[in-house]
């Protein structure tokens, strides 16, 4: 046997031992995390700004990790950092927007209450005047259920005019999303770059709507003894007191 044999069936030995240990070796269980994060790049698709937003949230949920962000206790309300923004500004081109999420915890409800279970995403831009229109968008993913999403932060006002806010269904857990887009206003036009945040949804029970109070009964109100009027208020005639009987004569 020569030395090209040899080495011939060591190869085909290390080979086949190779292949054994694959089938030998446990396959990778997606996690629910893992789960939305394919579910982000399938909504991204080819769009090139959604695609960056999704990257935020897939190297931010690399670095930190799932067990670590699965078992956050604290509620951060804003995103991580201010988000470069161009083309608009107060003092210039460059300026920063401050993105933050809501969410309902423990206390009395209110009339701007969320719903347990959902959260409340938002924007602030340093820019002055009334935005026309809102091109942000939010691609979350919470780690703790799977659930996920990209939505557009195109809620309005009263006013018709955009909140650049969007209420989510995410479900108790915690959820890291991004930012990224554009704001048009009169006359400038702000592009948003990618900001990442962690935000804690308790696992609130939902408050059951309240019965109306019944209306408290009618008071009944009786007539005083000896008084002329009546509890209705209906004039009331007082009846005449009975003559005192006169004496019978005496006789002489």
């Amino acid at each position: 046997m020569n030395g090209s044999s040899i080495a011939g069936k060591a190869a085909a030995v290390t080979a086949a031992s190779i292949g054994a240990l694959a089938l030998l070796a446990p396959t990778a269980v997606a996690t629910p995390m893992d789960d939305g994060i394919s579910h982000l790049v399938h909504l991204a698709g080819e769009d090139v700004s959604a695609k960056a937003g999704v990257g935020a949230v897939t190297g931010f949920t690399t670095m930190v990790g799932a067990d670590a962000l699965r078992d956050i206790s604290a509620q951060f309300t804003p995103f991580a950092y201010a988000a470069p923004t161009f083309g608009c500004g107060s003092n210039g081109p460059i300026t920063t927007i401050i993105a933050a999420a809501t969410v309902e915890g423990p206390g009395p409800t209110t009339p701007t209450s969320l719903t347990p279970g959902d959260l409340r995403f938002s924007a602030s831009p340093r820019h002055s005047g009334s935005p026309l229109a809102s091109g942000l968008s939010v691609a979350w993913v919470n780690v703790n259920n799977g659930q996920s999403g990209i939505v557009a932060l195109d809620d309005q006002t009263e006013f018709n005019l955009p909140s650049l806010s969007k209420t989510v269904r995410s479900g108790a857990g915690t959820v890291v999303a991004s930012m990224w887009g554009t704001i048009d206003y009169p006359s400038a036009r702000c592009v948003m770059t990618p900001t990442v945040g962690t935000f804690v949804v308790p696992d609130l029970p939902v408050a059951p709507p309240e019965t109306p109070a019944a209306a408290p009964a009618p008071e009944s109100q009786g007539v005083n003894p000896g008084s002329s009027d009546s509890g209705s208020g209906t004039p009331t005639t007082k009846a005449p007191e009975a003559a005192a009987p006169v004496p019978a004569a005496v006789g002489g």
